[in-house]
């Protein structure tokens, strides 16, 4: 008795279409729920990672200079010298740029509170507290 071989069917154009949007769905899905735990990751530790970011370049002169000196490699007479990563004004522009409008959205509230309290002494003539 000889069994026949069943070729294997060959996909539709539709169905691979169909594969292929259930593939990207899947992909789309597991993408998102990355982004969602990055997201909720960096809501979580905001603070800190500005923190940490903010300290790091102010502060990393000191830290350089310890870094620069020569560390002994396990016993040998040779030296490694780590690289040098002294931070300059035009390292400063860049983070400049960024952080403007930063400020300014923090900076607009106060102005404007200034501003009117200035103007309703200026109108009412009467001092404030």
């Amino acid at each position: 008795m000889i069994k026949k071989m069943t070729q294997p069917t060959k996909q539709t154009p539709l169905e691979k279409l169909l594969a292929e949007k259930e593939r990207i769905r899947q992909q789309s899905t597991q993408q998102e729920q990355k982004l969602n735990e990055d997201l909720s990751y960096l809501q979580d530790n905001a603070g800190s990672l500005l923190l940490s970011g903010v300290s790091s370049l102010l502060f990393s002169g000191s830290a350089t200079a310890k870094k620069n000196k020569a560390l002994p490699v396990s016993g040998n007479s040779q030296t490694v010298h780590a690289p040098t990563a002294s931070l300059g004004l035009a390292d400063f522009l860049p983070i400049g740029k960024i952080m403007i409008p930063v400020l300014w959205e923090i900076a607009q509230p106060l102005i404007i509170a200034w501003c009117i309290r200035r103007l309703k002494k200026a109108f009412t003539g009467k001092k404030r507290a």
